[in-house]
């Protein structure tokens, strides 16, 4: 990885850590690299630094592979590492009910930086889009669930760009139509 530049390491290790992982949807299996590769997407159409585009691309390797912070930190500066570590949940949030999990993130990313804000939220919306073809096992209620509680979060990081607030009111909408057809958006 020597030589490249700071996203292009990023999305290398990012591709070698998740290597083999995938997101069971009820219509097609994704590799899950593909989940980091849009939010990394979202930051940069936002305008994100490049700390925050290598971020997008690392975010879920704390959580979901065996990648501590420290690595992270010594392979990528203690920048990028303080983003990863601002939107990585804290062990305590493992089991809790989801839409207890998605307000205390809202909670957790009210106080933190720009930075992270725009990856959470970039995150946020990726996640509420994927919702179109959801996970195996999630029922209507868990989507529903979930698409609310990540408007909670959604919440806390709008201010940091009106771009991403746009993009995440317009895939909140789109969402809950889906999957509340005979209701209007003004009814829910």
């Amino acid at each position: 990885m020597s030589g490249l530049g700071l996203i292009d390491r990023a999305r290398e290790f990012a591709e070698k850590k998740h290597a083999g992982q995938f997101r069971e949807h009820k219509a097609h299996l994704l590799p899950f690299i593909i989940h980091p590769q849009e939010v990394a997407k979202i930051v940069s159409d936002s305008g994100g630094s490049d700390e925050e585009i290598a971020t997008a691309w690392l975010h879920d390797l704390v959580e979901d592979t065996s990648t501590t912070l420290a690595e992270i930190e010594k392979l990528f500066g203690s920048e990028v590492a303080k983003i990863v570590d601002g939107v990585t949940d804290p062990p305590d949030f493992k089991g809790l009910p989801l839409l207890i999990r998605k307000a205390r993130q809202a909670e957790r990313v009210r106080s933190e930086s720009a930075s992270i804000k725009r990856v959470k939220l970039a995150d946020q919306i990726v996640n509420v889009r994927s919702l179109a073809d959801p996970p195996v096992s999630w029922s209507k209620q868990k989507c529903l669930d979930y698409i609310e509680g990540a408007r909670l979060v959604a919440g806390e990081c709008s201010e940091v760009d009106d771009y991403l607030a746009s993009q995440f009111e317009l895939t909140y909408i789109e969402a809950i139509e889906s999957f509340s057809p005979e209701e209007t958006f003004d009814q829910i």
